[in-house]
């Protein structure tokens, strides 16, 4: 995993919880409620019944007023495709679908867990995508690419672990592109 990865996930909340709820998430809960999905995690394969709704959820968090999220959300562009076995697309949604599904952007706590930052108060945001009538059996490969216009800071230049040393260098800025693939198995 980058450390843009790394960041990218555990800023979103600006603290320990998504990292929690990422923890859990591979796992698929009863038929009713949605398997969670965190495509901005490489490498990971998540679990689901067939015809469980699935939810998509990703973030991206900045240490710094909200200057730093606009910057990011005009930056932004991604696409999510969703392949079955046979690797047919299933489900893609292009780059100006994908911007329609940020949230509002909100201002938060600064650090997290062991990390103390240099302002009080970060911006964080995030995106999802509901397949409501889920997925039928088997495997699909989830694909998020993404890039950003020009580079972005994020401003966790600003802050440190417990030990001193600093979340990123200076200016922490990140241009792209990135690439995450996982896996969804879905099971009846």
């Amino acid at each position: 995993m980058t450390f843009f990865r790394l960041r990218y996930q555990a800023s979103l909340a600006l603290g320990a919880a998504l990292l929690a709820l990422a923890s859990l998430a591979p796992i698929a809960s009863a038929q009713d409620e949605p398997a969670f999905v965190f495509p901005c995690a490489d490498g990971v394969e998540w679990a689901a019944e067939a015809g469980q709704p699935i939810s998509f959820f990703c973030g991206w968090g900045t240490q710094g007023g909200p200057g730093l999220m606009t910057t990011f959300l005009k930056a932004h562009r991604a696409t999510l495709t969703v392949l079955n076995e046979a690797g047919d697309t299933v489900l893609r949604i292009g780059p100006a679908e994908f911007a329609t599904l940020w949230g509002d952007p909100e201002s938060g706590p600064s650090g997290f867990e062991d990390v103390t930052c240099a302002g009080p108060t970060g911006q964080s945001a995030g995106w999802s995508y509901l397949i409501e009538a889920g997925l039928p059996e088997g495997t699909y490969t989830v694909i998020l690419e993404e890039s950003l216009r020009h580079p972005v800071t994020d401003g966790f230049h600003t802050c440190r672990f417990a030990d001193g040393t600093r979340v990123s260098p200076p200016p922490a800025m990140t241009r792209g592109p990135f690439e995450a693939v996982g896996t969804i198995v879905v099971e009846d």
